[in-house]
């Protein structure tokens, strides 16, 4: 019932916007769109001076790939933002030529230099802008619906992929705090189940998403891609802290867009660059249609193993999280490989490899002071509850994940 009002109350709502998209200019498109939803405006470190060059990253990439393409971005600026004065939805649209819009590409030198990203925001086509309204939460569900509502019908495609950028911490429950499930516009967010049925009910008659990429921290736990599992085909996130400065879109936009997608080579160039940056990273990939046989798999160990969960050494388990966020996420694989004396089982093995397609790790040391190991690093992580009940942690994890019930916590941990 909760759901259905909700799809309800966003058929129904409408909202006032500085333009309509004109009927007569909406053109069909062959290949996949890629949209991105970017939300500034944050509370938390604020992104958006990165999201920005984000946006010109995959305009230079446009400009340079030898394939036809298009991206629709809704971008949620800052309060009082110069150069975008509401949110806004803007199209880039490439010929493979060099051209976007209808224009030369624009070269870039500095992606960072706040001119140069003011006549790439300028070259683009804006389709839609939103009145900011004082209230106005781009991480509210209706919103968030009419937005790709908007996005669907200014670019009609059969298949489509989709970037999320801000901040995130995984599958932990959403408020009006910072850092919480998905962005951050002004301290509020969405959780993951919110997500899920804004994803269904936006894109649920024209089948799954291709991706969905999360740019963003924490997002690469089983509890996000399992949750998600019906509404994308894959999921491609890091599991533990991202770099504020987000994907490298300039070296690997052009796999975004092509078929199929280079899983791999995403998550190589991702940790490529950051080590060239001397920073930190993680980055998997997720194959959604293989997350109901993962969990089949892990509710066969939490059985076999239910006597050791209370005498485990947690601390010798790889984990993701830091400081506050400590104990979010811990390693798939070497939590079952400890509860094992060394080794996992080999049904446990293949379902990991099926449905992590494509993982990749900077091994070390970082700021965080999470020491990633390399070669107990699967890609995935997940929630062990029954240890910690920090912020409510446990009873919203029981209440609102489906991963919890579906891999049997409750037969094994006493919440």
């Amino acid at each position: 019932m909760k759901r259905l009002v909700f799809f309800l109350v966003t058929a129904l709502t409408l909202f006032s916007c500085s333009n309509e998209i004109p009927e007569q200019e909406v053109p069909t498109y062959r290949g996949r769109t890629i949209l991105a939803y970017l939300v500034a405006n944050n509370k938390n470190v604020n992104l958006d001076k990165y999201l920005k060059q984000n946006v010109v990253w995959m305009y230079q990439s446009m400009t340079e790939m030898k394939d036809s393409c298009r991206l629709l971005v809704f971008y949620r600026p800052n309060t009082g933002d110069s150069l975008l004065t509401e949110p806004s939805i803007l199209e880039f649209l490439s010929d493979g030529k060099g051209n976007v819009n209808g224009q030369p590409g624009l070269v870039v030198a500095d992606p960072t230099d706040k001119e140069e990203q003011k006549q790439v925001f300028q070259s683009a086509r804006l389709l839609k802008s939103y009145a900011q309204t004082e209230g106005f939460n781009a991480t509210d569900p209706q919103v968030m619906a009419q937005v790709f509502t908007d996005m669907r019908i200014a670019a009609p495609s059969g298949n489509y992929g989709l970037i999320f950028g801000s901040h995130a911490t995984g599958w932990m429950p959403a408020a009006k705090t910072v850092g919480r499930a998905f962005g951050d516009d002004n301290g509020y967010s969405i959780d993951i189940p919110e997500l899920h049925d804004v994803l269904a009910s936006s894109f649920g008659s024209s089948g799954k998403l291709d991706f969905i990429l999360f740019d963003a921290c924490m997002m690469g736990s089983v509890e996000v891609a399992y949750e998600l599992r019906d509404v994308t085909d894959y999921c491609v996130a890091s599991v533990m802290e991202t770099p504020v400065y987000g994907f490298p879109y300039h070296l690997m936009f052009d796999c975004l867009v092509r078929e199929p997608v280079d899983y791999r080579r995403i998550c190589t160039i991702f940790t490529e660059y950051y080590t060239a940056q001397n920073a930190w990273g993680t980055c998997a990939a997720v194959d959604c249609s293989k997350l109901d046989g993962l969990a089949t798999a892990v509710a066969g160990e939490l059985a076999n193993h239910a006597d050791s969960l209370a005498t485990v050494d947690y601390g010798s388990v790889q984990q993701y999280g830091a400081n506050s966020f400590r104990n979010f996420s811990y390693d798939v694989k070497d939590f079952f490989s400890v509860l094992g004396g060394g080794t996992v089982s080999a049904g446990l093995q293949n379902a990991l490899d099926e449905a992590v397609v494509a993982r990749s790790c900077i091994p070390g040391d970082t700021r965080f002071y999470i020491s990633v190991d390399e070669t107990r690093f699967c890609g995935i992580g997940m929630y062990i509850p029954g240890r910690s009940r920090a912020e409510g942690w446990d009873e919203y994890y029981r209440n609102s994940i489906s991963w919890y019930q579906a891999v049997g916590w409750e037969t094994v941990v006493n919440n």
